[in-house]
């Protein structure tokens, strides 16, 4: 089974090819040494003085090459050059020419080498990314990414966001027109919950009374309800209980895979809901001193066993709920500072509804 080379291998032969050599050829005794050698494109050559009187002169090169005739002795001790051509360099000794003093040297283009790796990880959920950056020998002038061994079109950088789930490797071309592809890096995109709430969009109930919302479910999930962008305590089963008016949403994630998804908003809004008409009789109700800082109470035209009072607050919450005994009834001694709405039942229909200020 072949299997991809450990990252710090890739570095190694990465490094062998990414600066360039310089290859020294000593002067001395009427020879050049070596004589006769090979090196990369972009490498260069060093002649070094020893002993005598020589030149380095150019003979056959190869068709653009750069001519050189440099004299070589003490006081000239060191000669460079930078091939900028392919082919076989020829040279000699101008002095000692006859006495075979002669030599040469190839340039042929190295072979290009790529590794890639990833700034950070390569699993991740939809809608995250993951930056590719290249390690490449000298010379490169062309980048091409692959998507599962497919040309990336407009993907011709040093690097490469990946945000789709794939194997992907890296093309390169040197100056010399040798090309290398990396090794592979597999991503992965795990998909997002589906996150929804039943009912949607907008829901009415009346004060003191509440809806159920149900999110989506799963298997492997957690959920996390908010109420106006706000966690909503304890509130982390797959269904709540919404008695306050307000945007709730649910934040559901998947627990193998730890991707989230908040779902869209459900508005619920609180209404005051009139169940029967009120009783022409029954207007006669008054609740007094209204505001008050102490008790409130009711008077009443008449009475019977039936009559209840309910008193909610400004977001339709139930805060007291009591049995009328008389005529005149007191209420509210507990009641904190703040505005309520106070109701009046016979029975299951509301016959009287006002608000009170608590001072």
């Amino acid at each position: 089974m072949k299997k991809n080379l450990p990252a710090i291998t890739i570095c190694l032969l990465l490094a062998m090819n990414a600066y360039p050599f310089t290859k020294v050829v000593t002067v001395q005794d009427f020879s050049f040494s070596p004589s006769s050698f090979t090196i990369n494109l972009g490498d260069t050559v060093e002649w070094k003085w020893v002993s005598g009187t020589h030149t380095t002169t150019a003979t056959t090169i190869p068709s653009g090459a750069a001519s050189w005739d440099h004299l070589m002795n003490s006081t000239s001790m060191t000669f460079i050059y930078v091939p900028s051509k392919l082919g076989t360099h020829n040279y000699k000794c101008t002095f000692h020419a006859a006495m075979n003093m002669v030599a040469s040297f190839t340039v042929v283009c190295p072979q290009a080498t790529a590794g890639i790796s990833a700034n950070g990880p390569t699993t991740f959920c939809k809608g995250g990314s993951v930056l590719l950056s290249s390690s490449v020998s000298a010379n490169i002038t062309s980048f091409q990414w692959q998507r599962n061994g497919t040309d990336i079109s407009g993907a011709t950088a040093s690097t490469y966001t990946a945000k789709i789930k794939a194997s992907y490797t890296l093309k390169v071309i040197n100056s010399c027109g040798s090309n290398a592809t990396s090794n592979i890096i597999k991503v992965i995109v795990n998909p997002l919950p589906i996150a929804t709430i039943t009912p949607s969009d907008s829901v009415k109930i009346c004060s003191g009374q509440s809806v159920t919302l149900q999110a989506s479910t799963a298997t492997s999930q957690t959920y996390q309800w908010s109420r106006n962008g706000v966690n909503i305590a304890g509130a982390t089963a797959s269904s709540y209980n919404a008695k306050k008016a307000g945007n709730y949403r649910v934040l559901i994630t998947k627990t193998t895979t730890g991707c989230s998804k908040l779902s869209t908003a459900t508005k619920v809004v609180v209404i005051t809901c009139i169940l029967s008409e009120i009783n022409t009789a029954d207007r006669q109700i008054k609740i007094y001193p209204n505001p008050s800082s102490g008790n409130f109470n009711i008077a009443m035209p008449s009475y019977n066993s039936k009559y209840s009072l309910s008193v909610f607050d400004e977001e339709g919450i139930l805060i007291e709920s009591s049995r009328i005994t008389a005529k005149d009834f007191s209420f509210g001694n507990e009641l904190r500072p703040g505005v309520y709405l106070a109701q009046v039942r016979n029975g299951n229909a509301i016959i009287f509804k006002d608000k009170i200020v608590k001072e």
